[in-house]
């Protein structure tokens, strides 16, 4: 069996080398914001009928090189790449698995520089195709063939990614214990045996620490050398915290990949959980400032990283990840199966009122979770959240949707 796995390196280029990686950056900013312009202008102008491709792009290359001379300095493939995903970008718009593409601003994030091949490893450093052999941090050996490198800028240092295929052993599938995981605001992770997990995001400390340093950024001149340090020093500030979460986060989801053969998670509509409520001018939102600050906790949380860490983690140690929706989780009885908004009175408490059953709202909605999961995999179907019916009807909906009463 092939898998792919990326490894991530720091670089130590020479400043020769800086001036390289960040021209070649601004020759892809300018060569993605070009050709993006051209596929909308043409399809604008023909009314749909005229779609430029990534075939007739590729094909203009050599013409932009000679408008462009300094343009022929980037490497051909990179030049290529950046057209395959500006493609590639147009294809998630269309299948609906993302928005549609956006220029790239200078102010904004570099764009990265991608070699398809001709990248070697040489003791500690690492051959870039026209760009030469470039110092790195290697953390850790590098096992399989390399299939590509991606360099981008942090705003802070230059970073490798390497992509590797490597040839491991077919995994099977794991008979572990199945668990059910409930994402939270205050509490990250909430697991259906009891126990609260907490991601170590920022504190209210840190909040105001980013605050000032944030401020300190919009009052310099843009461009000027105080806003630079400045900036750097905001990077390297929400680097810290980031580093600490990330951390964090991937110790617990190698723990729960490896103890546990089945992982039952929500799937969360992030993007409608956390839509403005600002409202228009003719009908302006309720509890604005609230539900921002609702937001960028919900948001600071990572929950579709620490989805995606179990997904792939999973899938290497041989277990499986089912996702159910999270409608009605945390208003169910486990017990009884009583569906009730009264259920929940409070934020961390959960007491059913037609039983009595009482426990944390999150660990209730996680072990409704697991419940809905092994319903889903038993049956090979769907999970349809039940909607609010007389008691009688409701117990029996519960039985044909899928979260059964345990």
């Amino acid at each position: 069996m092939l898998r792919l796995k990326a490894y991530s390196y720091r670089l130590q280029p020479t400043p020769t080398q800086l001036a390289e990686l960040a021209a070649w950056s601004g020759a892809l900013r300018f060569l993605w914001n070009w050709m993006l312009a051209q596929r909308s202008d043409s399809y604008k102008a023909s009314e749909g009928r005229v779609k430029v491709g990534y075939g007739e792009q590729a094909a203009q290359l050599p013409a932009m090189k000679e408008m462009f001379p300094w343009m022929g300095l980037v490497p051909s493939q990179v030049l290529q790449q950046t057209l395959m995903d500006l493609d590639r970008a147009y294809v998630n718009f269309f299948e609906g698995r993302g928005q549609y593409p956006r220029f790239k601003r200078k102010s904004g994030s570099a764009p990265g520089l991608r070699w398809p091949q001709g990248v070697e490893v040489n003791g500690r450093c690492v051959w870039l195709p026209k760009l030469g052999r470039v110092k790195a941090r290697f953390s850790r050996p590098i096992t399989g063939t390399i299939k590509s490198a991606t360099v981008r800028f942090d705003g802070l240092d230059w970073h490798v990614s390497l992509l590797v295929e490597q040839e491991v052993a077919t995994p099977a599938m794991r008979e572990g214990p199945a668990i059910g995981l409930d994402a939270g605001v205050t509490e990250s992770l909430a697991l259906s045996d009891g126990r609260i997990l907490r991601l170590p995001v920022a504190t209210d400390a840190e909040e105001r620490r980013d605050a000032i340093l944030a401020r300190r950024v919009s009052r310099c001149e843009m461009g000027s050398h105080r806003h630079l340090v400045a900036k750097r020093r905001l990077l390297a500030f929400r680097r810290r915290i980031s580093n600490r979460v990330n951390d964090a986060r991937h110790k617990i989801t190698t723990e729960l990949a490896k103890n546990h053969g089945r992982i039952v998670v929500e799937d969360m509509a992030l993007a409608s959980l956390t839509r403005s409520a600002r409202g228009t001018v003719e009908a302006p939102g309720r509890n604005v400032a609230a539900k921002a600050r609702l937001n960028r906790s919900l948001l600071e949380q990572g929950h579709a990283e620490t989805v995606r860490q179990l997904s792939y983690k999973l899938g290497w140690l041989g277990g499986d990840l089912v996702k159910v929706p999270a409608a009605y989780t945390s208003q169910t009885c486990p017990q009884c199966g009583h569906v009730c908004p009264e259920n929940r009175p409070t934020r961390d408490r959960f007491q059913c009122v037609a039983c009595g059953h009482s426990g944390h709202a999150d660990t209730v909605a996680a072990t409704n979770i697991l419940a809905a999961g092994l319903a889903v995999t038993a049956r090979g179907g769907t999970w349809v959240p039940v909607k609010r019916e007389p008691a009688r009807k409701r117990r029996l909906l519960r039985r044909l949707a899928g979260i059964p009463a345990l």
